[in-house]
This record gives C-alpha cells, structure tokens and sequence, in this order.
C-alpha cells in the first residue's frame, strides 16, 4: 500500500512548483507520463487481467491470422498481438510495456490540451481508480481514451468524424458503440428540468435494470444471456462497491455545485458536466449488474482529467472572491478547501488499495523474484 501512496504523492506534488507557465507544463507532463509508463510497465503479476491477457497474447502466436479472423476477439487489440509475438519475437510483457505507454501519452495529451494544472488531472486520474483500471480492463481503458479525445468533434458539430472516432475505438472494446448517441444525448442542455428527467429516467433503468439486462444481453449479447429471475454469471450480478457509488456521487455533487461558473467559463463544460452525470449512473447499475460498471469508464475518465480539475478551479476562485480582501483568508479557505477534497480521494484511493482493488496488491516487477510463469499453465 506505501509504494502506491508513496507514488501518487510524487507524481502530484512535483506538479505544484513547475506547473506555472506553458514550459513547466511540458516539464510536468514529461516526468509525470514516464512515471506512469515506467510504475505499469515493470509490473508483474499484479492486477487481475495480468495473466488474462498473457494467455491471449500466447494463444495468438499459435494461431493464424485466418483464425483470428473468425475469433470474437477485437481485431484492433488480436491482430497487433499476433503481430508482435510474430515478427519481433516479443514476450507477453512487451504488451503490458506498449499499453503502459500508450495509456501515458494519451493521459499526458489530454490533460496538455484541457488544462493548466494537470498534476490535479493526474491526481483525479488516480484516486478515481482509472490508474489501477488501466492495469486490468486494458481493451476498456484504450477504447476510453480514444473517444474522449474524440469528443472535441462534439463541440466542433462534427458527428462523422466523431462517428469514426467511436468506431476505431470499438476495434478495441465493442463496448465504444454504445457512445454514438451520446454525441447527441451530451449535447443536451443541463437545465433544472432536464436533470429532473435524467434523475427519473434513471431510477426507472435502475429499478427495472434486470428485465432491461436479460433484454439487451439475449438481443446483442447471448453469451451474456441469463434466463430466469436472477443472474447466473457474476457479471449480470452485483459487483461494484457501494462506498465508490458514494464516493463518486459526491464528485458529482460537487460539480454540480459549480455549474453555473463552470458553464460561464466555457459552455463546452455542458458536455463534461454530462459526462459526470452519465458516469454516475452507470456506476450506479453497476451496484446491480457488475458489466454495466465497464460502460462508465469514458464517462469516468472524462470527469477524473476534465470536468473535476476545472472545478477544483473554480473552488479556489470562489474562495479569492469570497475573501478578496483578506489575503489571509484566502490563503486559509484555500487551503482547508484543498485538503478537504484531498482527504477525501485520498482516503478513496488508500481503501481501494487496501481492499486490493482490481488486484493491485502485492505491486510486483520484473525485477523481483518471481518465477516467470505460462499463463497457460494457470
């Protein structure tokens, strides 16, 4: 649990002195993406999926690419496998070093182009859980990134590329689909009433999410299909933890706090703030049916490196405004407004360490003593 502590304190707190003009911002966002690369990639045997997708990327080199061709498997993420394993003759760990990779350079861009201080991106990023998902549902986290650096066309009216954009994506989780309508759903304006709809909309899908479940999944998704009353699987099921829904639902408060100045601000935010709102409610059905969670994760991602630094933003600025004259006050205000947030993420983060989240714990590396082993023989 202390070197995960100990690396997020690292890699926010660097951010604070050099995140003060365009140049220390590139400086930040250099050390902060080879930190992260580096902490994923040397990791071994940690994270549930480790072992999932070494077998995968094994499997693949013993089949041909006809056979790949007719396999469920997503393309975008089969056919570079075989083709690593095939011609540079690379192991299985080279796929968890290339994803590493990927994850930080699009983290670092999206913060780059969405804000001033992306350490609070990072700092989001973490606490949230996106890091330690981005160890596990691997195909998920790659779609995410894709469509939330897409979603700029949402703001440019651009819906075919946007449309692209959401395609490739799903060449690597099919589950990018289900945001194309989004692109019109997102652009909806976040008035009293509509969140009125949304609220009531979303407690009926909650309530009647079983029949909607065994619907959806016998129509698109048979091998999902459950027959019966209850769930069979452990994915239909319950699987998320009721302290992450509040936790998040006070994220989300915390937005919607600061709307209306986040809208004065850029009334793109509407869509950001959207974002917000959607996550929450797949993380909600998720208390139900534990695949639902795997939909909100663009959502999730959009509020960690987006919408909740802007807000944190705007907290700091309502606090100089509140006590503009008191140059003390703000210094104290700020800071108590600061730590509260922080106490609260921290101690977010810090549980889902200590309940072994997605199974990040023990962090191992391939610099330890660990007996190299097959998947296949797991």
């Amino acid at each position: 649990m202390l070197i995960y502590m100990l690396f997020l304190a690292a890699v926010v707190l660097i951010g604070i002195p050099l995140c003060r003009n365009r140049t220390g911002k590139a400086i930040y966002c250099g050390i902060a993406g080879v930190a992260l690369f580096v902490f994923a990639a040397v990791r071994k045997y940690t994270g549930w999926d480790y072992n999932l997708y070494g077998q995968y990327f094994i499997d693949y080199l013993k089949m041909s690419v006809d056979d790949i061709g007719v396999h469920r498997f997503e393309k975008g993420i089969a056919m570079p496998m075989k083709i690593l394993g095939d011609v540079f003759y690379m192991n299985y760990q080279t796929m968890f070093v290339i994803y590493a990779f990927l994850f930080a350079l699009m983290l670092m861009l999206l913060l780059w182009k969405t804000s001033d201080k992306p350490y609070i991106g990072v700092f989001f990023f973490m606490t949230l859980g996106l890091y330690f998902n981005s160890l596990n549902f691997m195909r998920q986290m790659l779609a995410a990134f894709i469509i939330v650096l897409g979603m700029r066309y949402i703001k440019t009216n651009q819906f075919f590329r946007y449309l692209i954009i959401v395609i490739f994506a799903s060449c690597f989780h099919l589950s990018a689909l289900v945001m194309i309508p989004f692109y019109f759903i997102l652009k909806i304006k976040l008035t009293p009433v509509m969140l009125g709809i949304y609220s009531g909309v979303g407690l009926l899908v909650f309530l009647f999410s079983w029949e909607i479940i065994q619907f959806l999944t016998k129509t698109f998704l048979p091998k999902y299909y459950s027959p019966g009353d209850r769930p069979t699987s452990g994915e239909l099921s319950g699987g998320q933890w009721p302290l992450y829904t509040i936790f998040f639902a006070l994220c989300l408060i915390f937005v919607l706090l600061f709307r209306k100045r986040l809208l004065e601000k850029d009334p793109f935010n509407n869509v950001w703030i959207g974002c917000m709102i959607f996550g929450f409610y797949f993380d909600l059905i998720s208390l139900k049916h534990n695949i639902v969670g795997r939909l909100a994760i663009p959502f999730l991602l959009a509020a960690a490196a987006v919408i909740l630094p802007r807000t944190v933003e705007c907290l700091l600025e309502w606090c100089r405004k509140k006590f503009r004259k008191d140059k003390k006050q703000i210094t104290i205000s700020s800071a108590v407004a600061v730590a509260s947030v922080a106490i609260i993420c921290v101690g977010m983060y810090g549980y889902m360490i200590a309940n072994n989240y997605n199974g990040v714990n023990p962090y191992q590396t391939i610099f330890g003593n660990a007996v190299w082993e097959d998947p296949n023989k797991k």
